[in-house]
């Protein structure tokens, strides 16, 4: 049997998937899971909504940020991004609903990068901060974005290559950054994937290259997003009214958060520097700009670990309503069952639902 004119060995070597499996699937025997759907779509090259025009699955966008040369690391974050998407459905089924907000009708005409910048812009005045800073502080950015739009934001190691992924489904919207990678660049992500978010990418499985190197629409569409988004072009533009100097690229870095690459080609973008002005803050190595304010707090944020928040809630909510196992709770903390019931154990020694017997499990 073959699909599309692909054989099923073939097929299932293309997307990692074992080929019984993929039988039993393609036969009823099992059914498909929403990112088998999105990886065979993405191989035979038709859209999400095109193979399950047929089935009642929910399409499934996944966007993922990687290093050059990476992209293979993206089918070892698959399993993990399935679980998120099987918790939400299961708590929803159990009926502790959620959408997620994205903007409708996000702008489509004008270059990809002009997009990415309105877009910023919208997204910005949703959340009701204007041209105000954002916070500092990682986590709290990810608790802002998460009030503001119901999304999911979590932090956790991810395969070597792999900086980010998002992925929108059936009312979840999540973003995954890995735990590995400078604060910077993790703050770039986070905003980098808030961009594929917020504008719709979907129907493809999108896998970024490098930040600033060649890139589909999208992907433009997404940096352009996160640039404006961390840093503001009236912002930017205020705080430098005669010129650049190196204590006010140090100033900035501290105060937006980001890379100096990031910084560089912000202000080229904005007309503040011109191209060789890009090119020599970007060259700038002096202590000033490497013990920047702020330097501290972004060496302690690698290695840290973040629950999707909104998710978190949920399972929380649910576990204590005895809708759901302790499992659930201790695989989306990522963190051995025993333990995490011992750490909800009340000491009086009142009986809680925490066996696996009890609930549903996940």
């Amino acid at each position: 049997m073959s699909v599309r004119g692909v054989s099923q060995q073939a097929l299932a070597r293309a997307i990692g998937l074992d080929a019984t499996a993929l039988s039993k699937a393609l036969n009823g025997a099992r059914n498909f899971k929403s990112l088998e759907v999105a990886l065979i779509a993405e191989h035979l090259e038709l859209s999400a909504s095109d193979l399950l025009s047929d089935s009642p699955a929910p399409p499934v966008a996944v966007a993922a940020r990687a290093q050059p040369d990476a992209s293979p690391a993206l089918q070892a974050a698959l399993a993990r991004v399935n679980f998120l998407l099987e918790l939400h459905r299961l708590l929803t089924d159990l009926g502790f609903d959620w959408h997620a907000t994205v903007l409708d009708d996000p702008l489509r005409s004008g270059t990809a990068h002009d997009q990415g910048v309105a877009l910023a812009e919208r997204v910005r005045r949703a959340m009701g901060i204007g041209d105000n800073d954002l916070p500092y502080q990682l986590s709290d950015l990810c608790d802002l974005l998460e009030r503001s739009f119901g999304l999911d934001i979590g932090f956790e190691p991810l395969p070597d290559g792999l900086d980010g992924l998002s992925v929108a489904s059936d009312g979840l919207a999540a973003a995954l950054v890995s735990s590995g990678i400078s604060a910077t660049r993790q703050r770039f992500t986070i905003a980098h994937e808030l961009g594929h978010l917020m504008a719709g990418d979907s129907q493809d499985l999108l896998v970024d290259e490098d930040v600033f190197g060649t890139k589909s629409r999208a992907e433009t569409r997404a940096n352009a997003f996160a640039a404006a988004f961390l840093m503001p072009e009236r912002a930017v533009r205020t705080a430098v009214p005669h010129g650049v100097s190196e204590e006010i690229v140090a100033a900035l870095l501290g105060r937006f958060g980001v890379s100096l690459d990031a910084l560089a080609f912000r202000l080229h973008n904005v007309g503040v520097v011109n191209s060789a002005g890009r090119d020599r803050i970007r060259s700038l190595s002096s202590n000033r700009i490497a013990l920047r304010s702020g330097r501290v707090a972004d060496l302690q944020a690698r290695n840290d670990r973040r629950a999707p928040g909104t998710l978190l809630g949920r399972t929380i909510e649910a576990y204590v309503q005895a809708k759901v196992s302790v499992r659930p709770l201790a695989d989306l903390l990522q963190i051995h069952p025993d333990v995490l019931l011992d750490e909800l154990t009340p000491p009086s020694g009142r009986t809680t639902p925490q066996d696996d017997s009890e609930g549903y499990a996940l």
